[in-house]
């Protein structure tokens, strides 16, 4: 049960690894996905990390199981804790990311309506200005 688990979270790892490639080359340097992953399959790719905690939060309960010792498990085990740890971390950088995105698009707006309004004024100011020659 133990290496299912272990194969299973490396897969999902790897899985997850070209997803990024495909959904995020930028993070990557790069200017242009290196595959065509199906759109479909970008909406899993979402609960792909979520997968990869649980599968991990079990996996460390199956070690804790086997070993009865806390402080074994953490001797033992330090990266596979820490990894389980860390990725709720990672998802909220992810969140952070998209957030970010979304203030610079706003951002941008606002700024293109002061130019709108601006360009507004002037034409109005020019129109109340003309000179009947």
């Amino acid at each position: 049960m133990h290496r299912i688990l272990l194969y299973s979270i490396l897969a999902l790892l790897i899985v997850y690894f070209i997803g990024s490639l495909e959904l995020m080359p930028e993070t990557y340097g790069l200017n242009n996905p290196l595959l065509d992953i199906p759109i479909l399959l970008e909406v899993y790719w979402d609960y792909i990390p979520w997968a990869i905690l649980a599968l991990s939060v079990l996996d460390i309960s199956f070690k804790y199981k086997g070993i009865k010792s806390l402080r074994l498990l953490l001797k033992n085990n330090f990266p596979d804790i820490l990894m389980t740890a860390f990725l709720p971390l990672l998802l909220i950088f992810k969140i952070v990311k998209i957030s970010y995105k979304i203030y610079k698009v706003m951002k941008a707006t606002k700024s293109w309506a002061k130019f709108a309004h601006l360009i507004k004024k002037i034409k109005v100011y020019k129109s109340n200005n003309k000179k009947d020659y």
